[in-house]
């Protein structure tokens, strides 16, 4: 039979493992958002050599290559929000056991 002080151990210990993946899953989001930014920028930096005179094919492969890469980095930061979400929702529900033991 499990006591109730083994069932907190239990649930504090779960409650610890889950901060541990959000605090990874915040640092990842952190880095996707600066990978973001940067090609965000690359972008913009793009549509102005566009606007000059210059070697435009260049500067259109550059800038497509670049929105694609935003896209991408966009696509992660919109999986680490599900990520993280999902993981908050085990955290609210660990805590509401934690509550109630």
């Amino acid at each position: 039979m499990v006591t109730d002080s083994q069932q907190l151990r239990s649930l504090l210990g779960e409650r610890l493992e889950i901060v541990q993946e959000i605090a990874r899953l915040n640092a990842r989001q952190l880095q996707n958002r600066q990978i973001f930014s940067g090609f965000e920028l690359e972008v913009m930096l793009c549509e102005r050599d566009l606007s000059q005179a210059g070697d435009m094919a260049a500067v259109a492969d550059r800038l497509e290559r670049a929105r694609a890469q935003r896209d991408t980095a966009e696509a992660r930061l919109a999986e680490d929000d599900s990520e993280l979400m999902e993981w908050h929702r085990r955290l609210d529900a660990v805590d509401r056991r934690i509550s109630a033991s």
